[in-house]
């Protein structure tokens, strides 16, 4: 095959797809090589731009050295080229490292930093993941309370914009948020709901949210019991997507 910029687009396509489905081994090597070819061509912004996602395949194969270095050099070149949507997708999963570390402090300014250039930039779609993000940490840090005004932003983007994934996310979020308020059949339902739209669409929980989410999600089944759990779980999955994210922003909305 030509070792072209064409080949390079192509290679980026099929590992950031692999990507999203949680395909990591797969989408590392898509992304190597058209890294390689990027570097072959001196092509500075596709190297940038391919940087970000190797990272994301190096820290889902649980090389979190690798990724450290992928999204360091990604920032690196960001701030070079002021392009500040790939330096928020860097800063981002340079955050997420930080997180799945338990080095919050170190993340939190991270992703303020991810929701100001998103922000600048007019990314509605960063703008959320960044939100969900900090929501995350606010649940880890045990200030749950600032999450709500920030699911509920996150929300309304998802819908605005139309974008299942983002809407899945927040019910990830959701779910976790309602496990910190102790309303565990809430925290199963939207649990629920979030695994049948993962199902539905193919887009798989990274690493980092899974950390997240599963110990607050554990703890509801052990609060439920396992029947009462699997009760409200399948009543989320029984709910269209349009139901589901309305009845988080219905929740949200009325949530202490």
């Amino acid at each position: 095959y030509a070792r072209s910029a064409a080949r390079a687009r192509t290679l980026f396509e099929a590992g950031w797809q692999c990507c999203h489905l949680g395909r990591y081994e797969e989408a590392a090597r898509w992304l190597e090589e058209s890294l390689a070819i990027g570097r072959e061509l001196g092509d500075r912004a596709h190297v940038a731009r391919v940087l970000q996602p190797l990272g994301l395949a190096a820290f889902g194969r649980g090389d979190v050295d690798a990724s450290r270095t992928y999204m360091e050099e990604a920032a690196d070149l960001a701030r070079e080229s002021g392009d500040k949507r790939e330096l928020a997708a860097a800063l981002n999963g340079l955050a997420q490292l930080h997180r799945v570390e338990g080095e919050l402090d170190a993340a939190e300014p991270l992703y303020d930093r991810v929701v100001g250039l998103a922000r600048e930039s007019g990314d509605s779609e960063a703008i959320a993941i960044g939100l969900l993000n900090l929501a995350m940490v606010s649940i880890g840090r045990g200030t749950g309370d600032r999450a709500r005004p920030m699911l509920i932003e996150v929300v309304t983007i998802a819908l605005e914009i139309g974008s299942r994934p983002v809407g899945q996310s927040a019910l990830d979020v959701s779910a976790g948020y309602g496990a910190w308020l102790g309303e565990w059949e809430r925290a199963a339902r939207f649990f629920g709901a979030a695994d049948a739209q993962a199902v539905e669409i193919g887009l798989q929980r990274d690493p980092t949210d899974e950390s997240f989410l599963m110990p607050l999600i554990d703890r509801a089944r052990v609060e439920l019991g396992a029947e009462g759990f699997a009760l409200a779980e399948r009543a989320g999955r029984a709910l269209t997507y349009e139901q589901s994210v309305g009845e988080a922003r219905a929740w949200l909305a009325r949530a202490p």
